[in-house]
């Protein structure tokens, strides 16, 4: 998948989120906005599994020192830093 459109990004962590992170009954309520960290949704093991989906399905390698949590506090935050690397490649 490109990773240059927003909107595809931003759709294609939503769906990642949903079906690999997020049980159907939990996702429901999921949106640009949801505080990944604060919820839990986001620990150690499922970041390194969203960056491993980065890396293959969106073709972004986040280096360790982007692994903050302000960079992964939302899936805008994420989205933002897609581009960001994008960008700079």
């Amino acid at each position: 998948m490109p990773a240059t459109n927003r909107s595809a990004v931003l759709e294609a962590l939503t769906e990642y989120t949903r079906t690999e992170l997020l049980g159907p009954e939990d996702a429901e309520g999921l949106t640009a906005e949801t505080p990944l960290l604060d919820w839990g949704i986001l620990n150690s093991l499922s970041m390194a599994r969203l960056a491993a989906f980065l890396h293959r399905e969106v073709g972004v390698q986040v280096p360790a020192s982007e692994l903050i949590g302000e960079n992964f506090k939302d899936l805008n935050a994420i989205t933002d830093l897609v581009l960001s690397l994008r960008a700079a490649a």
